[in-house]
C-alpha cells in the first residue's frame, strides 16, 4: 500500500511539472484576443444571460461573439473599363500609276503598185514579247522573218479584205517548204485589221507585198 501511494505521488508530481512547462508556452504562442471578444466573454461569464440561452438576448450575444471570429470581409471589386489605345494615324499614299503609251493603230494603205509579192495562207498567233496588243506579223525565215523589239525596223503590206502596213516583229516556221506551208502568222490585232473573218476560221488567204 505505501508503494502504491508513492507511485501515485510521483506520477502526480511529474504531471504537474509537465503542465507547468507547457502552459507558459501555449500562452505565449496564442494570438492576442480582441478587446471586443474579451468583453463579450466577460459579459457571458458574469451577466445574467449566457450565450447558450435560447432567448433573443442569448442568440444576439452568441451572434456577436461569433462575428468576432470572422476576419475582415473582402472588399467589393471595383471594375472600371480599361482605356482604349488611341489609334495611330497614317497618311494615305495615292498612286495613279503611269499612263500606258498608246499603241499606233494599224495603218490601212493602198496595195503597192510594184515590188515582190507572195500569196498564201495566214493563221493567227497569240503575241510577241514587247508587242502585246499591237497589230504585227511574223514571217518565215525565207521571207525575212525574225524577232525585232519595238519599234521594228522593217514592215510589210499584208492584204486580205484590206491592205494594212504591219511591222515584222517575229519569226514563224509556218511549215515552210511543205504542202501545209503558210506565208504569215498574224497577231489578233493584225487579223482584225486585214479581214472581217472571225479568228475561229483559223486561216485566211493573204497577199504580202515584200
Amino acid at each position: 500500500m505505501p508503494d502504491l501511494l508513492r507511485r501515485v505521488a510521483v506520477r502526480t508530481l511529474v504531471f504537474a511539472v509537465a503542465m507547468a512547462m507547457i502552459v507558459p508556452l501555449s500562452a505565449r504562442s496564442a494570438s492576442p484576443m480582441p478587446a471586443e471578444t474579451q468583453r463579450l466573454l466577460d459579459v457571458a461569464a458574469t451577466g445574467p444571460l449566457a450565450t447558450a440561452d435560447r432567448g433573443l438576448a442569448g442568440r444576439s450575444a452568441s451572434a456577436a461573439l461569433s462575428l468576432q471570429e470572422i476576419g475582415a470581409p473582402v472588399a467589393v471589386e471595383q471594375l472600371a473599363p480599361m482605356p482604349l489605345p488611341t489609334p495611330g494615324s497614317a497618311r494615305a499614299q495615292v498612286s495613279y500609276g503611269s499612263l500606258a503609251t498608246p499603241r499606233p493603230a494599224a495603218q490601212i494603205v493602198s496595195p503597192p503598185a510594184g515590188g515582190s509579192t507572195i500569196t498564201g495562207k495566214a493563221t493567227w498567233y497569240c503575241c510577241t514579247a514587247g508587242w502585246r496588243g499591237v497589230a504585227v506579223v511574223a514571217l518565215p525565215g525565207a521571207l525575212g522573218g525574225h524577232y525585232d523589239a519595238p519599234p521594228a525596223s522593217r514592215s510589210v503590206v499584208v492584204c486580205a479584205d484590206r491592205c494594212v502596213r504591219l511591222p515584222v516583229a517575229d519569226y514563224c516556221a509556218c511549215y515552210w517548204g511543205t504542202a501545209a506551208q503558210k506565208v504569215a502568222d498574224l497577231s489578233p490585232e493584225a487579223w482584225a485589221a486585214v479581214t472581217d473573218k472571225s479568228r475561229s476560221a483559223g486561216v485566211v488567204t493573204v497577199t504580202i507585198h515584200l
